[in-house]
């Protein structure tokens, strides 16, 4: 069986898992769907008062943050573990999972999938359809971009999470750093100047995460398609490096256990 069809194999398995509890699972997705609608109204009242925030209007904004909670979703969905990773790391679970011989990062992403995903799902594929001026010829472009986005989204998190190999206080810290790069890429690009803008395109990639895919959809062209890609490599990279270079040190037992 190839990495692929194991890979879909184990998130299938996660998805299951998830459901188990299907009134746990539902109410999960449905809190998640009334926690972005109230967050959305905000945004709402907001353009209902200043029609444009640094060159921002409410479509704008609407793209933004359609393709945050999509990428959100995808990732909880089909790669939730990420979310939990520093963890697992810390508690030696990796063990039983070097005992096998399919890719460890690959098995411990596919191991849980998040059930309130599936409300930023909902909410973010409405949010594209309906407020966020694109058209059927933008469909394309969109799935590119929320591609590219969930790439760097995943990667970093998987940077964050692979913390824990060097130090035991990471598993907090990692999700935390997580948790502030979803923050940062719910706002407008138009926020950032200075120090908080080489924060949101190095450390906390809110500017590949979304950024990058708002300014290529709205204006596509060879070097918004060159970022988007180049970021999307760039940080797939850096996570299967760091990861692997923990693993390392994890094989040779020099990782304290939390």
């Amino acid at each position: 069986m190839g990495i692929v069809s194991t890979y879909a194999a184990n998130v299938r398995a996660a998805i299951r898992t998830s459901l188990t509890d299907r009134v746990n699972f539902f109410l999960n997705a449905f809190g998640m769907v009334l926690n972005d609608i109230f967050f959305l109204a905000l945004w709402y009242m907001f353009f209902a008062g200043f029609r444009r925030v640094g060159g921002w209007g409410l479509h704008d904004v609407a793209l933004l943050l359609g393709l945050v909670m999509t990428i959100v979703a995808v990732s909880g969905v089909f790669f939730g573990g990420y979310r939990d990773m520093a963890a697992v790391i810390l508690r030696g679970e990796l063990d039983a999972l070097l005992t096998q011989p399919k890719p460890v990062l690959a098995r411990l992403l596919a191991r849980e999938s998040i059930a309130t995903a599936w409300g930023d799902l909902v909410m973010g594929i409405w949010m594209l359809a309906t407020f966020a001026d694109l058209a059927w010829r933008d469909v394309p472009f969109v799935l590119l971009g929320l591609a590219c986005g969930t790439t760097v989204y995943v990667a970093s998190a998987v940077v964050y999470a692979s913390l824990a190999f060097g130090f035991a206080g990471a598993r907090s810290f990692a999700r935390d750093l997580t948790d502030f790069m979803l923050l940062f890429s719910s706002y407008p690009g138009s926020v950032y100047s200075g120090a908080t803008r080489i924060v949101a395109y190095t450390l906390l990639p809110a500017g590949f995460v979304v950024l990058a895919p708002v300014s290529f959809l709205r204006a596509p062209s060879v070097a918004t398609l060159a970022v988007l890609l180049a970021s999307a490599a760039g940080y797939a990279a850096l996570a299967l490096a760091a990861f692997h270079l923990g693993l390392r040190r994890y094989r040779r037992g020099l990782v304290a256990a939390a």
